[in-house]
């Protein structure tokens, strides 16, 4: 138990030393620091997961509901920060849903205690 215990810090110090890593906690910190784009990501996120939900439950979204996503959507893709940290965070969520397949199915013959 010890040495896998050992091997997942040592994978959890690889992440954290990748640029991937290091890039998203620096991008992570630029939308805390600006107001703006902290408040324009977050009204993108929420009114997108309202719209998902509502039509996953079978409702009917509203034209002035669609305007004013594409609206923000506009909004968003004009900012460079806002871009640029959700092109960082979908690159390194799939990193580490990559990394959880691997844990989850590896390839080769299991490894016994040392």
């Amino acid at each position: 138990m010890e040495e896998i215990l050992q091997k997942a810090n040592e994978l959890g110090l690889m992440i954290k030393g990748s640029d991937i890593y290091k890039r998203y906690e620096e991008l992570v910190k630029k939308i805390e620091a600006d107001e703006n784009a902290r408040k324009l990501l977050e009204e993108y996120i929420k009114l997108s997961e309202e719209l998902y939900q509502k039509e996953a439950n079978g409702g009917v979204i509203e034209v002035e509901e669609k305007k004013k996503l594409q609206d923000i959507s506009q909004k968003v893709s004009e900012s460079q920060l806002i871009k640029e940290f959700i092109a960082t965070q979908t690159y390194y969520v799939n990193m580490m849903m990559q990394i959880q397949n691997a844990i989850s199915n590896p390839k080769g013959d299991p490894i016994g205690p040392s």
